[in-house]
């Protein structure tokens, strides 16, 4: 099959199982000490890398023709681009004033109290940065509202240095592409060693972006040679050993930074579309559960911000939920969040991206045959 006619559906459903994982990682943190540590969740803070070398990698692979060649105007890759990630971060961030709005409501009639109100994270000030999707580019001191849109704002940053690479041949050409894989990799060594972790958001969240898109335009620029490279590896093989080295590291807490080799290694053993893990990776469930993978992750933190209305309007179920046993906590809540983002991916985010298609680019237009991939 024709790289141009790829799917890649292996690839839409792991993003789905990356959403996934986020959720069960914020969860985590939003019920201690209700949940004990544990090696599977922990390491799930670098999902989002993968998204970023994900998207890069699909990008080039829908974009990166017809940008070269002039054939789709910057226009209305800015206007699909933006019409894919705004809507429903617009929507996620009214809902989450909504929210505060009720905290503050309650307490003022003497029903809750007064817990950091339009404080901290949600202060108003915070609320002009996100609209403008600016709140990871180092211009705020903490995290704010939806803590999981900084990635959308990181993204957001990519989506503009996109065409610059293309209409230069920055990847397309070798000594460009080797002086930006040259500097991505310092970048992600730097963000390593200067903070430990990887857990870094608004402050240093455009160069960890930035450094792992670089790498996934990359990654789709040399597939091929790539794959070539490693063809002595069975595809079967090759994608299942790449699967249990990710688990395995989960398990072994290995640096973050290594994440990134393994991350680039699944992306590219799961474009092999004929095995039968790929086969399975394509089942319809999952496909679509990565299809609305975005309403998922941008979902997750309005479910979990309903504990923080539970624990000060109703004390005694919060009590009570979070006796329950971890896993079943763990599946309620994943059970809300898909349920929920079956919704807004049906209600909000699908009308909303063709809504701004419609609205801001002519009536000809071309539909994007590979699922997009995000943050």
């Amino acid at each position: 099959m024709s790289a141009a006619k790829q799917d890649f559906a292996a690839l839409t459903s792991m993003r789905g199982i990356g959403a996934i994982c986020v959720v069960q990682l914020h969860a985590w943190y939003w019920t201690i000490p209700a949940w004990p540590r544990s090696w599977l969740y922990e390491d799930f803070v670098m999902w989002p890398d993968y998204f970023f070398i994900l998207s890069g990698f699909i990008l080039m692979h829908v974009y990166g023709k017809s940008l070269l060649a002039k054939e789709g105007s910057l226009y209305k890759f800015f206007v699909h681009r933006m019409a894919r990630i705004y809507p429903l971060h617009v929507f996620v961030l009214l809902l989450l004033i909504g929210i505060e709005g009720i905290r503050w409501a309650a307490f003022h009639l003497g029903a809750g109290p007064d817990d950091r109100i339009f404080q901290g994270p949600t202060n108003p000030k915070y609320i002009i940065t996100n609209l403008l999707l600016i709140q990871a580019w180092g211009v705020q001191s903490i995290n704010s509202w939806n803590i999981s849109a900084w990635s959308i704002s990181a993204e957001f940053a990519c989506y503009l240095i996109f065409p610059v690479f293309i209409r230069y041949q920055l990847v397309q050409r070798k000594l460009p592409l080797a002086l930006l894989l040259l500097a991505s990799v310092a970048g992600l060594i730097w963000i390593q060693i200067i903070c430990y972790s990887f857990d870094v958001t608004h402050d240093y969240g455009v160069i960890r972006a930035f450094c792992s898109f670089t790498i996934g335009c990359a990654l789709y620029q040399y597939r091929a040679a790539i794959l070539r490279r490693l063809a002595f590896i069975p595809p079967t093989l090759l994608q299942g050993g790449v699967i249990a080295a990710v688990i395995a590291s989960y398990a072994i807490n290995i640096t973050p930074v290594f994440y990134i080799p393994l991350w680039i290694l699944l992306i590219l053993s799961l474009t092999y579309e004929e095995t039968p893990i790929a086969k399975a990776m394509a089942w319809k469930p999952l496909v679509e559960l990565g299809e609305m993978s975005y309403s998922i992750y941008m979902m997750h933190i309005v479910i979990l911000y309903q504990l923080v209305l539970a624990k000060a309007l109703a004390p005694d179920m919060f009590e009570a939920f979070l006796s329950w046993p971890p896993v079943l906590m763990l599946l309620a809540i994943e059970a809300a969040v898909i349920g929920v983002s079956v919704l807004t991916y049906r209600y909000v985010e699908k009308p909303g991206r063709s809504y701004m298609r419609k609205r801001f680019t002519p009536s000809k237009r071309t539909t994007e045959k590979v699922a997009d991939a995000y943050s």
